[in-house]
């Protein structure tokens, strides 16, 4: 099998890449790293021998974040609702109504996003070298991991990035798969699908993802597999499975001595066909991961006293309606409106908050002083309402804010990482009902550009150009070179 035809999707005005192999009833997606370039992929023997594999029993898609590789370059980083966003989007194009989803490494935060808030359309999760909390700028140290661990991690991320296109990630993934000859490979894979400082932007954001909160509400069976000697911590990738209710953990079989860069993978594509073919019970749809927004206009007494029962009816309404104007607008829906107060939902985080952002401004400019609170987690169908504690904590938020101020919860905070909005700590704070205390963040910047890149298409040698049109005519003129070159490499171990 040759590399199929890469297709195409919009994504807010660039062109995300992606390929389809395959057919039959069951549908499997990967998002893969950042350095795993469609086109280049299928030229590796074993790699190529994988991704055809995958074809026999399920339809599958591959590809990567947008503005990397085959796709469009972006101005800014997606955030994890966008690169959740884009998962979707790809399935509906596909014509995917259900898939199980395979997140590879920094893959894993939107797949485990579009598994929570969409559990009608996953039906099996499969988590390659996850960890899920943040390493730098958190309150608390990330479980499983020491302070030792932690830093050389990131440390050696770095002096990756900085030797962006030398193949140093080699050694981050597989310490048995570093040698010379898979380092040439892996550098070409890393000069073809994005840019030092793209790379490096990446990271950066990667070292400040939190998406922990999720996984409670990941219904679906899902794995976390780990490849011996990773720098990510088995008590990492362990806390990983352990947080989703039907999740496992795997600790994968060490790669042969000598090994292609694809040969760790065949213990991977064994877990992903098992849970694409064996069965489960299927999820209860009726719950999913959502973000709630709350808001109440304060001192309305004082307002009505002082313009009088008729004027307030009118502001009310007038306010009322803007509320529903913003809420749409951001992508929302406005489940309740009870006296001064306000009750809606959102997909995400970020379209959450910046609605409440709007919100409170608008009502500024009628006069009115209005506080708002956001919070994310699992929520409960219920007819055309939706209940469950998130909806309590998420309304106590509320209350607890200030006139004027959007206050949100350490796991809206999280997962908005990367978008812009900015929060300043408000401390920890007793919500009536709600056990524990609760650490609180207020909206100080939801204005503030994210964190930019360079809109720039990797710049590659005539080596580098001449293999990408030879992968793209005649891949299995690359792969017979390519096996032979693991063949000499097995040798050379023993």
């Amino acid at each position: 099998m040759d590399p199929p035809a890469v297709r195409y999707v919009q994504r807010d005005g660039h062109a995300l890449a992606y390929q389809v192999v395959g057919a039959g009833e069951r549908d499997v997606v990967w998002l893969f790293e950042i350095n795993m370039h469609l086109d280049l992929m299928w030229t590796d023997p074993q790699i190529h021998y994988l991704m055809e594999r995958g074809s026999t029993f399920a339809r599958t898609v591959y590809f990567q974040q947008r503005g990397l590789g085959l796709s469009d370059p972006v101005e800014h980083l997606p955030t994890l609702e966008q690169q959740a966003d884009d998962i979707v989007a790809i399935m509906d194009e596909v014509g995917m109504r259900q898939a199980v989803l395979v997140g590879v490494a920094s893959g894993s935060g939107a797949v485990a996003l579009v598994a929570a808030r969409s559990p009608e359309r996953v039906t099996g999760v499969v988590l390659i070298q996850p960890f899920a909390e943040r390493l730098l700028g958190g309150d608390h140290d990330p479980s499983g991991w020491t302070g030792a661990e932690r830093d050389k991690f990131v440390d050696e991320w770095r002096g990756a990035a900085r030797n962006w296109g030398s193949g140093s990630t080699v050694p981050l993934w597989d310490p048995q798969e570093d040698s010379a000859f898979n380092r040439r490979l892996m550098a070409m894979l890393e000069r073809s699908s994005a840019t030092p400082a793209v790379a490096q932007a990446h990271l950066e954001w990667i070292f400040r993802l939190d998406y922990s909160d999720t996984l409670p509400s990941i219904q679906c069976p899902a794995r976390a597999l780990l490849v011996p000697g990773s720098p990510v911590p088995v008590a990492a990738s362990q806390y990983v499975a352990d947080r989703i209710p039907a999740g496992s953990f795997h600790l994968l079989p060490p790669s042969p001595p000598g090994a292609s860069l694809g040969e760790a993978w065949k213990p991977i594509i064994d877990h992903v066909e098992q849970l694409a073919t064996g069965g489960h019970p299927a999820s209860d749809a009726g719950r999913y991961l959502a973000s709630v927004l709350f808001t109440d206009v304060v001192g309305s007494t004082e307002v009505l006293a002082r313009i009088g029962d008729a004027a307030y009816r009118d502001l009310r309404a007038a306010h009322e309606w803007q509320v529903r104007d913003d809420v749409e607008k951001a992508g929302g829906r406005l489940l309740n409106v009870a006296g001064d107060g306000t009750f809606s939902i959102f997909d995400g985080p970020a379209s959450a908050v910046r609605c409440a952002r709007a919100v409170v401004d608008g009502a500024t400019e009628l006069g009115l002083e209005v506080r708002a609170g956001v919070h994310a987690g699992q929520v409960e169908r219920n007819g055309p309402d939706v209940s469950g504690m998130t909806v309590h904590i998420g309304a106590r938020i509320g209350a607890t804010a200030r006139a004027g101020e959007v206050l949100v919860s350490r796991t809206v905070r999280d997962l908005v990482v990367g978008s812009g909005l900015r929060f300043a700590d408000a401390g920890e704070h007793d919500l009536k009902g709600v056990p524990d205390r609760w650490p609180l963040y207020s909206l100080t910047d939801a204005d503030h550009a994210p964190r930019t890149v360079p809109r720039l298409a990797p710049k590659l040698g005539m080596i580098d150009q001449a293999i990408l049109r030879t992968a793209k005519r005649a891949p299995q003129a690359l792969r017979a070179l390519v096996g032979a070159a693991n063949a000499r490499q097995r040798r050379l171990s023993r």
